[in-house]
């Protein structure tokens, strides 16, 4: 469905007729429409790290240069995703504040291991050097798409497409609409929308890993068996 029938679907479970557009409609109420899916859409994006808005990215290091820029539409590097690209070394790639300068300031040098850091749009590298390549994962925050596949960071035509759950979404929107609205069983929607986000949240398959046995020089991540 694009979001023009995800919001049709919407009016329908509510019991009003369906609109023959939305986004370029002057309509208040399809205006207000279009703004309730862009704030679901940005909610649900932002509620959980979901695989199907993680990207794969490569960096090559080069010599003095401690600067490179990150992917366009990165919203935050997946952690403990970082590797060098021959798989040979695990990246730091969240060094704190208190570490990075005292290796950027101080005659320590970081031991052979490539720390980095997110800083703004620029991911700063200490100590880079020729032949280096970082491969990580990052969370992108364009949370839609256009008919043509092409990322949209927000819906702008009814012919558009979002990339995660279907039915996430049109829950969301009902709820959120009907709160705007002010209809009274807004809350039992809100509950039911939350309900299939946690749902969806454990189908997802998004877990968290911690490293494998010390008497490796590789550890080989391995996934919990308990989630928070």
């Amino acid at each position: 469905m694009n979001i023009a029938d995800m919001l049709n679907n919407v009016l329908a479970q509510s019991g009003f007729l369906k609109r023959p557009q939305f986004f370029l409609s002057s309509d208040p109420d399809d205006v207000q429409m279009t703004a309730i899916a862009n704030r679901v859409g940005l909610e649900i994006a932002g509620h959980y790290p979901w695989s199907g808005l993680r990207q794969p990215a490569e960096i090559n290091l080069v010599d003095g240069q401690t600067e490179y820029d990150l992917p366009f539409g990165l919203k935050s590097i997946v952690s403990d995703s970082s590797w060098e690209t021959d798989g040979s070394r695990k990246v730091d790639d969240h060094v704190s504040d208190g570490i990075w300068y005292q290796y950027k300031f101080s005659s320590l040098t970081s031991g052979g291991v490539i720390r980095a850091r997110q800083y703004g749009d620029k991911l700063q590298v200490i100590e880079p050097f020729n032949g280096g390549k970082i491969s990580f994962e990052y969370v992108t925050e364009y949370y839609a798409k256009t008919e043509g596949n092409a990322p949209l960071e927000a819906f702008s035509s009814d012919t558009d497409n979002w990339i995660l759950d279907d039915q996430l979404l049109i829950l969301g929107m009902q709820a959120h609409w009907m709160q705007t609205k002010l209809m009274p069983q807004y809350t039992e929607h809100m509950v039911n929308y939350f309900k299939k986000m946690n749902e969806a949240i454990g189908r997802d398959g998004v877990r968290n890993t911690v490293g494998g046995h010390s008497g490796t020089s590789r550890k080989a991540p391995y996934t919990k068996t308990w989630v928070n």
